[in-house]
């Protein structure tokens, strides 16, 4: 079966770049190269659209003075269309409007005016074309003061600087991977004629609600490194952009090592939800632990080495004995009201992965000692 061949205007860009990341690796679609210099090289233009099958048109201008923006957007537009015209082939046409059409400034008379200059060209060649009109998009690699507001309290929240709300206006939201996951099956469901389709937000939330999220991101990241509970995928996809802003350095935690003859405990990750992570390291022959707990539920894993695991409901005797080896990974449960330990029994150090349901806090550590 023919790929498809998709070319894609703006493809540096913010959105081009994350639509050919994600179609390139499609088995049924080839990207063709395209450059911002086309527009000034008409016949590398031409050469462009005669293979196309369906050309995807990002380029656009977002910030500038108002009637740059205006005029520019409209030069795209006619440019493509001229181009497509001398070419003598009538690709599938996806442009990328915006929700601004809605409202009273010249980006979005651009993008409305592209609209109607697209749907004529349509008409005249009984051509195929679809307009996207697209709210508000997120994501990596947005840029700061430009793309979108999430882009710029990104970047402001972590750098230190205070972000300013002009106007705490209710914002609709897509993530760019859902965008772009929109736009390809606009791609593969080429209709004849002239359609628009209101692509469909993901989210709906005021700016200072954005504002707050991303403050607790940092406040917990910069802090103890927690991990925030996410209520939606909203919030799960805007704490991934978040963490693309940081400066790499950040990206990087050494951890405390609690270490005494035994060996070391290290707390590695808290969940705000979900407890927190920790591994410890023991020497041959040395036991851990020898308490029970009431309320907490956790988990051993042991990575490395070889261990034998116990444990004894209190008020019993009978003692419950696991086997555990890095070369056969398994983890095992540790009951409330049952103590437990762990002793390395082979030669080497053991290394053992921790899971318990709640942080703990030394003025309520819920742990109780008592003997195996």
């Amino acid at each position: 079966m023919d790929k498809i061949k998709v070319g894609i205007t703006g493809m540096i860009g913010f959105v081009g770049s994350h639509l050919r990341d994600n179609l390139k690796p499609q088995k049924d679609i080839e990207v063709l190269p395209f450059e911002d210099s086309y527009y000034q090289n008409p016949s590398a233009f031409v050469d462009f659209a005669k293979k196309a099958d369906v050309i995807v048109h990002l380029a656009g201008v977002n910030r500038d003075e108002p009637q740059v923006v205006y005029q520019k957007n409209i030069e795209l537009m006619e440019k493509l269309l001229e181009f497509v015209d001398v070419s003598g082939n009538r690709p599938y046409i996806l442009f990328s409007s915006s929700t601004q059409i809605e409202k009273d400034n010249e980006y979005g008379k651009a993008k409305k005016r592209g609209m109607e200059l697209l749907e004529q060209w349509v008409q005249k060649n009984n051509a195929s074309a679809v307009s996207m009109v697209v709210p508000n998009v997120f994501g990596d690699g947005g840029r700061p003061f430009y793309n979108s507001v999430i882009a710029t309290f990104c970047h402001q929240v972590t750098h230190g600087e205070k972000p300013t709300i002009i106007k705490d206006g209710q914002m609709t939201m897509i993530y760019i991977n859902d965008l772009v996951s929109d736009i390809m099956q606009l791609i593969r469901n080429r209709k004849p004629g002239y359609r628009v389709e209101y692509i469909k937000p993901r989210a709906e939330i005021k700016v200072s609600e954005v504002l707050a999220l991303l403050t607790k991101f940092k406040d917990y990241y910069s802090g103890t490194g927690m991990v925030p509970v996410f209520s939606s995928n909203f919030e799960r996809d805007l704490y991934n952009t978040f963490i693309t802003y940081m400066d790499q350095a950040d990206w990087q935690r050494n951890l405390k090592m609690n270490t005494d003859a035994r060996g070391s405990f290290i707390e590695v990750f808290k969940l705000e939800n979900g407890g927190q992570v920790s591994f410890s390291t023991t020497k041959p022959g040395i036991t851990r632990g020898n308490h029970y707990h009431i309320r907490k539920n956790e988990k051993f894993c042991v990575v490395k080495g070889n261990a034998s695991i116990k444990i004894r409901r209190i008020g019993t005797d009978k003692v419950i004995e696991y086997k555990a080896s890095g070369d056969q990974p398994a983890w095992v449960e540790m009951p409330i009201y049952h103590t437990h330990n762990i002793t390395n029994i082979g030669t080497q150090e053991l290394l053992t992965l921790f899971w318990i349901n709640e942080h703990f806090n030394p003025d309520d550590p819920d742990t109780f000692f008592e003997e195996v």
